[in-house]
């Protein structure tokens, strides 16, 4: 399987941690003392210092999210020298979507004028894009498919409350001011011989109730979520949690598995949810200087964060055809993935 093709678009507004704070601020203000609100400010910069976060990219007043999904969608078939009639299969992978039901790949696959294609949705949180390429991989080299598009539109600040009650609640509220907005669009064709991409996964489920975006009919699903403010599409994470699990099955699946050590790397491309923990686990697989951040510009853009930061490497000459990427993905759920390919 090879890359054939992929963009990115991302909104031009670029957001600060200072304008985030005073939007926590404004939203709470009702709710909250001044002390109180000094408070939450003064955890939110600590928090933000130790993130590494400094940026994340939002629309601005009448963009829409669909169309930077279809101007990535219209870049990667040009750099793929593709039309619209080659694409045999759309995967969308966002979390971001407009409905549950159909699947928001419908809708992509009608805008772009994909005739020739099917579709579906695949959701597994922030591991969606690399599940898809999974996924993909394993159509591609049994001929069913010929060209497979892998799109996102990761547009969630309508899943955000800004509100809060309690500067306790920044325990599991802080992670969404860390989010940016993006699309990107890959386009996967079969490969040429050379290496063949190798993918490993492992699961905690345990751990799911540590992130979530819940809908109105929660209780009706699960039964003990640790969350207490279950508001219906309103994103919670326990970010400390989450990392600690991060950092304890990435490293202990990377360090077990023979294949992923034996298989060498040029580059390195990690889910950025935060920069010091993606500088950490960096350092512990020996990335010695080649790992991609783009946390500090971007935030955490979810789904999209690998294609992004790969877009961006490229643009800047530090991502090449030939190079051998190593892809490392933690999740909620808790999911942790890793990929080998040769870009």
């Amino acid at each position: 399987m090879k890359i054939r093709g992929i963009a990115c678009s991302m909104p031009s507004r670029r957001v600060s941690n200072e304008e985030v704070i005073e939007l926590v601020r404004e939203s709470s203000s009702a709710r909250l003392s001044a002390r109180q609100l000094d408070q939450v400010a003064a955890r939110m910069r600590s928090l933000f210092r130790v993130s590494g976060s400094k940026y994340r990219h939002w629309r601005e007043e009448g963009e829409l999210a669909r169309d930077f999904a279809l101007r990535a969608a219209e870049e990667a078939l040009e750099k793929a020298e593709l039309s619209p009639g080659d694409i045999d299969l759309l995967l969308y992978v966002g979390v971001g979507r407009g409905w549950v039901e159909p699947g928001m790949s419908h809708y992509f696959t009608h805008a772009l004028g994909l005739a020739n294609a099917t579709c579906f949705d695949l959701l597994d949180a922030c591991l969606s894009w690399l599940r898809a390429l999974h996924v993909a991989h394993q159509f591609l080299r049994s001929g069913v498919y010929r060209n497979i598009m892998v799109l996102n539109a990761e547009f969630h600040q309508a899943y955000d409350g800004w509100s809060i009650s309690d500067p306790d609640e920044l325990e599991y509220r802080f992670a969404q001011s860390t989010i940016g907005e993006c699309a990107t669009a890959t386009i996967l064709s079969k490969g040429e011989g050379g290496e063949e991409p190798y993918f490993e996964f492992r699961t905690d489920a345990s751990l799911h109730t540590l992130c979530k975006i819940p809908l109105p009919n929660i209780a009706q699903y699960s039964e003990a979520e640790r969350c207490p403010t279950l508001d219906p599409l309103v994103f919670f994470a326990y970010s400390a949690d989450l990392f600690r699990a991060a950092r304890r099955m990435i490293v202990a699946h990377y360090r077990g598995s023979h294949e992923l050590r034996r298989r060498g790397y040029d580059i390195v491309f990690a889910h950025s949810a935060s920069r010091s923990l993606a500088d950490w686990i960096a350092n512990e697989i020996g990335a010695d200087g080649r790992s991609v951040n783009v946390f500090e510009e971007f935030g955490n853009t979810v789904s999209a964060s690998i294609p992004a930061a790969m877009c961006w490497a490229i643009e800047r000459g530090r991502l090449k055809r030939g190079m051998r990427m190593l892809h490392v993905m933690g999740s909620a759920g808790f999911s942790v993935g890793f990929a080998h390919m040769v870009y």
